[in-house]
């Protein structure tokens, strides 16, 4: 494998934001009967110290959505015969995988031979391949910050019909009930290219593989799920995004990118106090639009994965 320039290497990446969105329904507790409940979480207010309950969207949610517009930006050859059909258990779905006699050589050729398998994880859980991978991609809940406006609407459902005992015709009605909310919302996610190719058995980086392409298509992926956040029930409830704004930390060397979370009012400075104790070694990118956030990625995009020193 090719050594890079270290000054030129991402170790790890932090997305650090706040994001205005109003009018959405991107997660949901569930439905009972005809209403559907909106999601709630409870948390210690940073700001204040207290208890409160308030809105929230789960990391599945969005780790699903950065892996759908992963699969979409993607060559299909390089996926496996699972990804390609973005089926749930990934490689465990490829014959040429599953045939494998252990998960050493199983893991080898899935994060050899499929790029979601490599930067999303996996788990097979059959026989002697039985084994999982860590993604390499990390999405926590997002969290609403401050009052989020929540609202119950009522919608009705008509189908015409006909009476059984003549031709009249009838119409029946189905009553039903949907959420919307409306707020600012704080999003915390973490990106490790230093893992990418990395077989987490072996902790040997596997050959063939484009660690490059592969960097570069995650923080693609990256910038198009938050030009287009998608999520429960966008068919009827497609988010009016209205801002996006934060700070995105780079580690160039081998030390984890820190995470403070947006809901704290003083997330940027404290990281950027941590950064001067820790001798300015990361990279701070601050933004304030989806438009600066696609130039501050795009800034990174012609970057190298950190490799690692391996004996």
């Amino acid at each position: 494998m090719t050594k890079n320039n270290k000054n030129s290497q991402i170790y790890e990446i932090s997305i650090l934001s706040r994001a205005t969105w109003n009018l959405h329904s991107l997660n949901n507790e569930g439905t009972v009967g005809n209403v559907t409940e909106p999601r709630s979480i409870k948390i210690i207010d940073p700001n204040t110290g207290e208890a409160i309950t308030t809105d929230g969207i789960s990391g599945e949610m969005l780790k699903h959505v950065h892996g759908r517009f992963l699969w979409e930006i993607v060559d299909k050859k390089n996926l496996c015969d699972g990804c390609k059909k973005m089926e749930p258990e990934r490689g465990f779905r490829d014959e040429t995988i599953r045939s494998k006699k252990n998960f050493k050589e199983a893991a080898k050729e899935a994060i050899e031979k499929c790029v979601i398998c490599d930067l999303h994880g996996f788990l097979f859980h059959e026989g002697e391949i039985t084994g999982s991978r860590d993604s390499l991609i990390q999405f926590g809940w997002v969290v609403g910050k401050g009052e989020i406006l929540r609202d119950i609407h009522t919608h009705a459902r008509h189908a015409v019909g006909e009476r059984k005992t003549s031709k009249e015709n009838t119409s029946s009605q189905m009553v039903y009930h949907r959420p919307t909310r409306s707020g600012i919302y704080a999003l915390v996610s973490v990106f490790q290219p230093w893992r990418i190719g990395l077989n987490n058995v072996t902790m040997e980086y596997v050959k063939n593989v484009n660690r490059r392409e592969r960097y570069e298509l995650a923080l693609k992926a990256y910038q198009a799920m938050f030009l287009r956040t998608e999520g429960a029930m966008t068919t009827t409830r497609l988010p009016h995004a209205e801002n996006f704004e934060g700070l995105i930390v780079v580690s160039k060397t081998n030390f984890p990118a820190p995470v403070i979370s947006p809901l704290k009012d003083s997330y940027i400075e404290e990281i950027e106090k941590i950064n001067k104790n820790l001798e300015e070694i990361f990279e701070l990118l601050k933004f304030t639009s989806l438009n600066e956030f696609i130039e501050k990625v795009n800034l990174l995009l012609d970057r190298e994965p950190y490799e690692i020193n391996l004996p």
